[in-house]
């Protein structure tokens, strides 16, 4: 079944494109080189890769109106390490840190699989559920539920800007041990 040419082709071309440009970064990346912190107050890229996957998956999560993440239900977060309620926003340079010594395809798979469902829940929103909100899974601030609107446009800004860091932190890295 085919559809006409609509905002979702938008959104789904930006993912596209900037999942091309992460692993055209992430190529040949080697563990030390992903935990390199080019500051102590910085974040590697592993930590990186995996708030991305973790954005993707929550921000899926919220445009299905819940159900199933990778993150809980697909047993990525036993499998990382890492508590379920965790998803890098607000994380203190501690916890980057210590984040588990965890290879980089590990974490890219997690992302792949986030990635998946953000695909999918992206294609089920119609344009009629544009101004939607939903306060009741927004529970830490239901009265600031964003639209799935906002949330379709946030998504592709915010894991571009994380893949341009990626970036960035990789030539540092260059810079100073290659």
């Amino acid at each position: 079944m085919t559809r006409t040419v609509d905002h979702r082709d938008v959104i789904l071309q930006a993912l596209q494109d900037y999942g091309r440009q992460l692993e055209r970064v992430l190529s040949n990346l080697g563990q030390i080189e992903a935990r390199w912190m080019p500051t102590l107050e910085s974040n590697h890229i592993l930590w990186i890769l995996w708030h991305m996957g973790r954005m993707e998956d929550m921000w899926a999560w919220y445009l299905r109106g819940g159900g199933e993440s990778a993150w809980i239900e697909g047993g990525w977060s036993e499998s990382i390490g890492i508590d379920a309620s965790r998803n890098g926003v607000g994380d203190t340079i501690g916890q980057v840190r210590d984040f588990p010594e965890i290879s980089v395809d590990k974490i890219y798979e997690y992302w792949k699989a986030s990635r998946h469902l953000l695909i999918s829940a992206v294609e089920s929103v119609g344009i009629n559920q544009l101004k939607i909100q939903r306060p009741e899974i927004w529970t830490h601030a239901p009265n600031k539920a964003p639209t799935l609107f906002w949330v379709l446009g946030r998504v592709p800004v915010e894991n571009s800007q994380h893949t341009g860091q990626i970036a960035y932190i990789r030539g540092l890295y260059a810079a100073k041990f290659k």
